[in-house]
């Protein structure tokens, strides 16, 4: 999130206060969908996002092409709920 929360390009889409998006049935907590196996060496997750403006899904995908190689970005975005799509740089990770 710190990434997230510190990309320009996010902020003219989502404005302030970037956070995941609260459910009401998980009493406030966000709901993460996907995996992280590290014995496979990938990382696949999303989640809903929004700031005061606007409105995204979170998306991560990272992969590791061999055992003990460290894992690659591969996708790192916030699809926003108008249509843009604003790639988030990994500099903060």
């Amino acid at each position: 999130m710190r990434a997230v929360r510190n990309d320009e390009r996010l902020k003219e889409v989502l404005q302030e206060a970037i956070r995941p998006e609260p459910e009401w049935w998980l009493n406030g907590d966000p709901k993460i969908k996907g995996t992280i196996s590290t014995m496979q060496g990938n990382v696949d997750v999303s989640f809903r996002t929004k700031g005061s403006k606007g409105a995204g899904t979170f998306v991560l995908y990272e992969y590791s092409k061999r055992k003990g190689v460290p894992l690659s970005i591969l996708r790192f975005r916030i699809i926003a709920d108008d249509g843009q799509i604003v790639e988030i740089g990994s500099k903060g990770l």
